[in-house]
């Protein structure tokens, strides 16, 4: 591997690492979210949790690939 891919590969899993950091602090404002969410809203961020929790799944399959 050259130079110019190993700065790559360096700079993709640093960016997923940054990435999973971030991820952790927007569930848990999810979280937040939907302990302050009450009535027709919580089925919407109920939702929106499962997403994000979906995408942190994937992101930390990304991240075992990449290591």
């Amino acid at each position: 591997m050259d130079n110019n891919q190993e700065i790559l590969q360096r700079e993709r899993r640093e960016t997923i690492y940054e990435l999973a950091d971030l991820f952790v602090v927007v569930q848990e404002m999810g979280q937040r979210l939907a302990e302050e969410t009450h009535g027709d809203g919580f089925d919407e961020v109920r939702e929106f949790n499962v997403l994000l929790h979906q995408a942190r799944q994937r992101l930390n399959h990304i991240k075992r690939e990449a290591t």
